[in-house]
């Protein structure tokens, strides 16, 4: 992946640094800690140090003084300052200190920026769990306050972790979320950097035409605010967006667009990543001299700038271009260097990507056992991170219902907190009778939210767990079938590649059934003519698209809804039988299959049928085939009957006398 990612934190943390610098002026006492607070900031730009000694002498002041609000929004400054030198450790401890005071003051947007700032620091560290952790527990502190930028704000950095951590599908969530509350605010900046968050996060899924679409949206906002520096970031996510479309004239438009935009930048290392765009662009328009002229120019700049990981890929573009003109010797040099530079780095993908490159110099270079065991050093390393996903899915529920308690512990407390300010500020004479009424009211509230609770407690949490079991198991079928595809693409085995391709299509026959029953949880029951159609396309697409010859497709099937058990039964039987018609049924001749779905009271009735050359009844019940030993399995498991005829062709018979039942 070739783009930046749009870090939010830096500009909206400064803004609330300055709102509460500047909020601190307002009583200034010039003898006192708000103009020593004042000097800090001034002097944050040109000796952070001196900074952090001011801002600890204001501290110190308004701890004395009791003055606890300003001594969180000056703990506030002093975490900012510390992130700006580095120092992670005091900046937490001071971020941590602030969100204590802020929290027991009721302070509530304080206490969600003192989040938001300790969420940054983890971000800077690249440690993206910890992040998210800390972003979400800052929005319902704003949300206390009705704070929808800073809701928006904090909804697009998740989403920036997420795609960090490779979940972008939650990603996606998020953004979109971000989108909807910064139209409705008419927010036109942020709402092209959430635009632009969400053609990124397209194009991690490899889907460009609609990377494309969301960049656009980006730039055109970004040319109305004649922001050049957030345009320049544009064209150049266009730019690469359009490379993976195969479009590389009009990638190297808006690359060059880029270029020439920043090309009085005094700091040189923004240049890499369009340098190395405009190399992958001319790559595809098959000028390889001028595409590695780039990319060495890239390099060039990221050595300078010690870019250790822009390097890392540098090299292995190039060793992709110099396999491609059979230069073995230089490829094998590059790619030990990306080799050596991520294992330093410690990212697994990247390392992973260049096993993935050195297997193909040794494939190009007839060398296939060697290239055979780096295929396999990658296999091992997908397969780590495979793992690591399946932990993070696990771990989930967890964290959701920790975020969610967090939530209402603090509506709770923002609400005792409302009731005692407002008993304070009223005259002593209806002290005790306010006093009373909140007693009874507190009373009245917790009498009838255990009784609320205990109706719904258990329902709420099935209906959750449903959900969530649905879209995990949802997104690891997904996850296995997209390994299934990457493995089919690398093998030279037919006979490996249709085995690969029929357990692909056994996964997305129950794929198509969990993404029905996530999508509309108020159901359990599957529509059979959508399903049917779709999986026997799809089965078409795997096993009969070779060009050769031509399989018509009758698909006969009423408006029929099945619970997901048998639907479930019914697509596997349909998927084996026509991906068994498929292969054997026609040779190099063109043919039909039918597919028909019938419903009465007394029997479920499946008919598929082909005209090619039909197999023995013999055949279809002894068979070795492991796809009709699954179709006899899950006959008898229905307790159900199947009929084979040789009727100018194959026809077979399923019915399912269950149905009633």
């Amino acid at each position: 992946m070739r783009l930046p990612i749009p870090f939010k934190n830096s500009v909206s943390l400064l803004f609330i640094l300055l709102v509460y610098t500047t909020a601190a002026f307002s009583q200034t006492n010039k003898n006192g800690a708000d103009t020593i607070l004042s000097r800090a900031e001034s002097a944050y730009t040109k000796d952070p140090k001196k900074a952090i000694d001011l801002g600890r002498q204001a501290y110190y002041f308004y701890s004395k003084n009791e003055l606890p609000v300003k001594a969180a929004k000056t703990l506030y400054a002093l975490s900012y300052f510390c992130l700006g030198t580095k120092d992670l450790e005091q900046a937490h401890g001071y971020a941590q200190n602030g969100l204590k005071i802020a929290a027991e003051n009721h302070v509530d947007s304080l206490a969600g920026d003192l989040l938001m700032l300790d969420g940054a620091i983890s971000h800077y560290q690249n440690d993206y769990r910890r992040a998210i952790k800390y972003y979400r527990a800052a929005i319902p502190y704003y949300r206390v306050n009705k704070l929808e930028k800073r809701i928006g704000n904090t909804e697009v950095d998740i989403g920036i972790c997420e795609m960090k951590l490779s979940d972008f599908e939650t990603a996606n969530i998020d953004l979109f979320r971000s989108s909807a509350i910064f139209q409705r605010l008419k927010d036109t900046a942020d709402l092209a950097s959430a635009y632009n968050s969400l053609g990124a996060c397209f194009t991690e899924l490899s889907s460009y035409q609609k990377a494309v679409s969301y960049y656009r949206l980006a730039y055109n906002l970004r040319l109305k605010l004649k922001d050049n520096n957030m345009i320049a970031q544009s064209l150049n996510n266009l730019g690469f967006a359009f490379t993976k479309t195969g479009q590389p004239d009009s990638a190297i438009r808006y690359l060059s667009g880029c270029l020439a935009m920043r090309s009085h930048e005094k700091d040189t290392s923004i240049l890499v990543l369009t340098l190395q765009n405009l190399g992958s662009a001319w790559k595809v328009k098959g000028e390889l001299d001028k595409a590695l002229k780039f990319n060495f120019r890239a390099l060039s700049i990221a050595k300078n700038y010690h870019m250790n990981e822009d390097m890392a890929n540098g090299f292995l573009i190039v060793a992709g271009m110099d396999i491609i003109q059979k230069k073995f010797t230089e490829a094998d040099a590059m790619i030990r260097k990306s080799q050596q530079a991520s294992k330093g780095l410690n990212i697994l993908s990247l390392l992973a990507d260049t096993y993935a490159v050195q297997a193909e110099l040794f494939k190009s270079k007839g060398d296939y056992k060697l290239a055979l065991n780096y295929s396999d050093k990658k296999d091992k390393i997908k397969d780590s991170l495979f793992t690591l996903a399946k932990e993070k899915a696990v771990n989930e529920l967890e964290i959701k219902y920790q975020t969610d308690q967090k939530e209402k512990d603090i509506v709770t407390l923002h609400l005792r907190g409302a009731l005692e300010d407002k008993i304070l500020n009223e005259q002593r004479l209806f002290i005790v009778v306010l006093i009373v009424a909140a007693l009874l009211l507190m009373l009245l509230l917790v009498i009838s939210y255990k009784s609320f609770k205990l109706k719904n407690r258990d329902n709420l949490r099935i209906q959750t767990l449903m959900k969530e079991l649905h879209h995990r198991v949802k997104n690891n079928l997904q996850i296995l079938s997209s390994l299934f595809a990457m493995q089919i693409d690398e093998l030279n085995d037919e006979k490996t590649k249709n085995t690969l391709r029929e357990n692909e299509s056994r996964l997305l026959s129950m794929n198509f059934i969990h993404s029905k029953l996530y999508q509309d949880n108020s159901t359990s029951k599957i529509g059979m003519k959508d399903y049917l159609t779709r999986l026997l396309y799809h089965v078409k697409d795997s096993f009969g698209g070779d060009g050769k010859r031509i399989i018509d497709l009758n698909i006969n099937i009423p408006d029929l809804d099945l619970e997901a058990d048998q639907a479930v039964a019914v697509g596997l039987i349909v998927n084996e039988l026509a991906t068994n018609a498929f292969k054997y049924a026609f040779n190099e001749n063109d043919g039909k299959i039918h597919l028909e779905l019938n419903k009465s009271k007394q029997k479920l009735t499946l008919i598929v049928n082909d005209n090619g050359k039909g197999f023995s009844n013999e055949t279809f019940a002894t068979t070795r085939s492991f796809g009709l030993k699954l179709v006899n399995l899950m006959v008898r498991q229905l307790g159900a009957t199947i009929t084979l005829k040789n009727e100018n062709g194959s026809k077979i018979y399923y019915r399912n006398p269950l149905l009633n039942k």
